[in-house]
């Protein structure tokens, strides 16, 4: 539904500059006939509702936005439809359409004579003065919807994107650029290209007229040096944009925090028996040169605990380079790995490539979703864990490199080498040191522990200040079985924090698969935060709200919808509408 309300200046100088061209007095009204604007004696009203905010009014607005069709009314003292309350004489009224969609109306009105003459000579003047100004309206409102959905899909992309002019300064950068270049984005705006990249002619070259795709940059930082992976793509006249994310980590961010590879044991977060033995362990290996092989179920940190290793061990100071084998297609696996020679094959690189397995050298490599790796690749991977030496595409010089390899899988491996899909020798050679993290059902009371270091995260990234979570919702989330584990927990607190409205999440913030799962048959139970008003009339009021809610959720919100809910609940239309108003629910 578009909302006049997100584009109220827009909508009040629609208002002024109607009433001063016609000379009359002017109020526009959204789609719950709440008056958004208006002029003269109008303007003291914005923010009531005509007609009692009662959609199925048989009075003129309540027509005109049910059937999205205008309507003169040049007689209203007599019109069968209009209900005079301050001496209106005349009145022009119409919708601002979006496609087939109201979203609400103009209502141009005439309270004394003079003005209702005019109006009866140049009606229909009148009305196609004001399609014109409902045009510009809803195209405003489309214009707002499309930057606001086009912000929210930019915000949300986990590779970084800046945009530069044709001058080479920075006038856009996305969430994602902060974090991966470690910068706010007032320090990045404004600058030049070669400050934030610096040392490389590519970004002095003002708007270059071909795109170039996967380029290589290293880029030293207070966390370490990030190894990106750069495309850019020329806009001509404008500018260019860079979109670029840290190969090391394959573009996977992990589960604690967004490109923090500075991940220790302390960051994994939890007091249940399960996971401080798995924290205990991954300590007690932290410093051998033996290889790891963790398992677990999809999103429970395996990557976590494979940095915090690293973290923790003699080889903290160097590379820790992560690729995950499930992610990256199989044609392409190979030199992502081992690297290849110049010229090694059609669409190499000029330069040739350096692969993760020297990229790491020194360090640590994690080779996530181990179970996904091509046959022929495992025969290469086993080879160099006896011989410790790679070969890049296209060469036969071994590299020696000195790596240490941690891999994980939520797969059986035993299994995938009973069906002739995983190597037995392969197997061997990485289960040295095996570390089997839990899922989070089986991790008694750390649930509550990380709700709360996730409220506070996500406060953090969306600027809110939610207080914490109603003990009904946390009572749901306990019986939740939770298949995605702590990954999946992360989302559904980022999805809550999002959407309340409130200082505490309650039920009706949760996601609807929590809540079916949980509580297949949609009872309605209650319970109040600490400090909450818990008196019987608060709880009633809080039943009622759940009760509209679940309604409304079975019926839709559309005017049909409202109809059915109102006889569901045996009341009548206006008294739902009444009671929606109240809980600010429409």
């Amino acid at each position: 539904m578009y909302e006049l309300t997100l584009i109220k200046d827009t909508v009040g100088q629609v208002a002024d500059a109607i009433a001063a061209i016609l000379e009359m007095e002017t109020e526009i009204v959204d789609h719950n006939l709440q008056i958004v604007s208006g002029t003269g004696r109008f303007r003291r009203k914005i923010g009531a509702y005509e007609e009692g905010g009662d959609l199925d009014s048989p009075l003129i607005y309540g027509k005109v936005l049910r059937s999205g069709i205008d309507y003169i009314c040049l007689d209203a003292p007599n019109d069968p439809i209009y209900r005079p309350e301050e001496n209106e004489l005349a009145e022009i009224c119409c919708p601002i359409l979006v496609g087939s969609e109201v979203a609400g109306l103009i209502g141009l009105v005439a309270f004394t004579t003079e003005q209702q003459e005019k109006m009866v000579a140049r009606a229909n003047i009148y009305l196609n003065f004001l399609r014109e100004m409902s045009m510009l309206i809803s195209g405003k409102l489309v214009e707002n919807q499309s930057s606001t959905k086009l912000s929210m899909l930019l915000e949300s992309m986990p590779e970084g994107l800046i945009a530069s002019g044709t001058d080479g300064k920075i006038f856009y950068c996305n969430f994602s650029s902060e974090l991966l270049l470690e910068k706010h984005r007032t320090e990045i705006i404004g600058s030049k290209l070669t400050e934030v990249f610096p040392n490389d002619d590519r970004f002095s070259l003002l708007n270059p007229q071909d795109m170039f795709s996967s380029y290589e940059y290293m880029l030293p930082l207070p966390s370490g040096t990030k190894h990106f992976l750069i495309t850019s793509v020329p806009i001509a006249h404008l500018g260019t944009m860079y979109l670029f994310f840290d190969s090391l980590r394959a573009g996977l961010f992990p589960s604690s925090e967004y490109n923090d590879n500075r991940i220790f044991f302390s960051d994994i977060f939890g007091h249940s028996e399960s996971i401080l033995e798995a924290k205990k362990f991954a300590s007690q290996i932290s410093n051998s040169n033996s290889t790891v092989l963790i398992t677990g179920e999809s999103g429970t940190g395996k990557e976590l605990f494979a940095r915090a290793i690293h973290n923790n061990s003699s080889r903290s100071e160097a590379p820790f380079v992560s690729i995950n084998c499930g992610a990256i297609p199989e044609t392409l696996l190979e030199s992502e790995l081992f690297g290849y020679e110049k010229g090694s094959f059609t669409g190499a690189s000029t330069s040739g490539k350096i692969g993760k397995f020297e990229l790491a050298n020194h360090g640590t490599l994690f080779l996530d979703e181990i179970g996904d790796m091509p046959f022929h690749l495992q025969v290469k991977l086993l080879h160099f864990l006896q011989y410790r030496t790679v070969e890049r595409i296209g060469s036969t010089k071994p590299i020696p490199v000195d790596v240490r390899i941690i891999a994980a899988t939520n797969k059986s491996l035993e299994s995938m080498i009973e069906n002739n899909e995983f190597r037995e020798d392969l197997y061997f050679r990485l289960n040295v040191l095996s570390l089997d993290i839990p899922p989070l059902r089986e991790r008694d009371g750390d649930l509550e522990v990380l709700l709360n270091n996730l409220l506070r995260k996500f406060n953090g990234i969306l600027g809110k200040n939610v207080s914490g979570f109603s003990q009904n919702a946390v009572d749901i989330l306990k019986k939740y079985n939770w298949p995605g584990n702590v990954r999946e927990l992360e989302n559904t607190i980022e999805y809550c924090v999002n959407i309340t409205t409130a200082d505490y999440i309650t039920p009706e913030d949760l996601p609807k698969r929590i809540i079916e799962n949980v509580n297949p048959k949609g009872t309605i139970t209650l319970s109040s935060p600490e400090g909450e008003d818990r008196s019987l009339k608060a709880q009633l009021r809080a039943a009622e709200k759940a009760i509209l809610q679940k309604t409304l959720a079975e019926t839709g919100s559309t005017l049909e919808g409202k109809r059915t809910a109102a006889g569901i609940l045996g009341i009548s239309e206006s008294t739902l509408y009444r009671r929606l108003r109240e809980f600010d629910l429409l």
